[in-house]
Parts: C-alpha cells; sequence; structure tokens
C-alpha cells in the first residue's frame, strides 16, 4: 500500500518561544562583551538562506551525517532543522553535525558551550515517549564522545545524570562548560550535571547530534544561537 507524502514546508507559528531565544542569545551576548569573554565561535543562522545548510558547519566527522538538516524561518528567527521525512511513517534518523574551528591543538582549558533548542515529544505521534534528544559532542583526531545529551525529562553525561521537568514544544536554553576534564551543564538558569570526569583532552572538535526517540517524525527537531567561548558561563 502507497504511504502517504506529508506537505513540505510545515510550519508552526512560535511566538513567545522565539522572543525567548533571542532573549537568551542577547543576554550572552552581552554577557560576553562585558567579561571579555573571546567567542571561539557563534552561529544564529541569520546569514543563512531558508533551506540551506549552514557554511560555518561540516557533515565531516566521526559520525557525522544522517537526515538531512537546513535552516528554517519560525516567527522572525532562524533555526537549524532536522527535516521532516516526506513520507509519512518513515523514520527519522539522527542528524550528527560538527562546527568550523580553528585549527589548534586543543580548546581552552576552560570553555563553554551554548545553544537554544526545541524539547518535548514529537506532535506528530501518539507515543509521549518520542522524546527530542540534543547530544553535544567533543572529541580528536577521528573519534568523539557525547559531553552532554539532553531531552525534556532526563540530561546525563559520562558518569552522572538529572531528572528534568522540562516545558514540551518550548525553547530551552542549554550551557555545558568544559573545565579541563570537569562538565557542568545548566539548563534555562538550573545547573543540572556535574561531572569532574566527563571530559577527555584534547579536544579539537565540537559537534551536536539531534535524534528522535524510536526514529519517530519531528517538524520541530531544532537549534539556534549556538556559540563556543572561552570561559565559563556568564
Amino acid at each position: 500500500m502507497m504511504r502517504r507524502a506529508r506537505p513540505i514546508g510545515h510550519v508552526r507559528a512560535w511566538g513567545a518561544a522565539t522572543l525567548l531565544a533571542a532573549a537568551w542569545s542577547l543576554a550572552f551576548a552581552q554577557a560576553g562583551a562585558g567579561g571579555g569573554s573571546a567567542v571561539i565561535f557563534s552561529d544564529d543562522f541569520s546569514q543563512t538562506a531558508v533551506g540551506a545548510f549552514p557554511d560555518h558547519w561540516t557533515l565531516k566527522g566521526p559520525g557525522a551525517g544522517g537526515n538531512p538538516l537546513s535552516v528554517v524561518q519560525r516567527d522572525g528567527a532562524r533555526f537549524l532543522l532536522s527535516q521532516t521525512p516526506v513520507v509519512e511513517g518513515d523514520e527519522q534518523t539522527a542528524s550528527t553535525l560538527y562546527a568550523r574551528l580553528p585549527k589548534q591543538s586543543d580548546m581552552p582549558a576552560v570553555f563553554t558551550i551554548e545553544f537554544d533548542a526545541v524539547f518535548g515529544y514529537s506532535r506528530l505521534a501518539d507515543d509521549l515517549q518520542t522524546e527530542k534528544q540534543y547530544g553535544v559532542l567533543a572529541g580528536s583526531a577521528d573519534s568523539s564522545f557525547t559531553l552532554l545529551a539532553v531531552t525534556s525529562q532526563r540530561a546525563f553525561s559520562r558518569n552522572a545524570q538529572a531528572n528534568l521537568n522540562l516545558a514540551a514544544g518550548k525553547v530551552h536554553h542549554v550551557a555545558v562548560t568544559v573545565d579541563g576534564r570537569s562538565v557542568h551543564a545548566h539548563v534555562d538558569t538550573a545547573e543540572v550535571i556535574v561531572d569532574p570526569d566527563g571530559a577527555d583532552r584534547p579536544i579539537t572538535r565540537i559537534g551536536l547530534e539531534l535524534s528522535s526517540h524510536k526514529g519517530a517524525q519531528q517538524d520541530d527537531l531544532m537549534f539556534t544561537n549556538f556559540r563556543i567561548v572561552e570561559g565559563k558561563r556568564p
């Protein structure tokens, strides 16, 4: 039996969620400027055309590629979206990409990765377990590991985990600070992870994996305002 194709270009107005993302971005920029933090990488996708893949990222690296990614416009802000499969019922595989960073032997001793993302279960499925998950990746040479993975219900690193209760379908702010080998993670304003042995050094690559539990189709598995700065979270 032929499966029904899903219309392309499905868009939902995000209003308050977009405003929250913009507020986090502005606050971070002001804090960084005031504290003298050196920006290593920053992308809010405002310079990338809708429908395109951003130039500041690459699909080369350990485990990179997977489900296609493209920039979308949602109520005045741009996000990088893991595209919904065109055919209804097809599995939505993980999308993995890496930031194009300056060549160096290691990241600074202390640095912070921050981004805004939509969390919660899929609005295209009846199963409330079809969570969006964002994995912050780090590594060097031909290998990488997960610094932090986050869903609306749970955050976990190599040696620590925490239960969460994030509002579904909303944009939330994630920050991961690496201090030597220690990993500290915040979601919105709360510190959720402290892992003294959560990172290996050196680190020369940083990436993100966007995935959906059970491969469920998503129409809002997306992030924006990704940046890496030297130093701790403002």
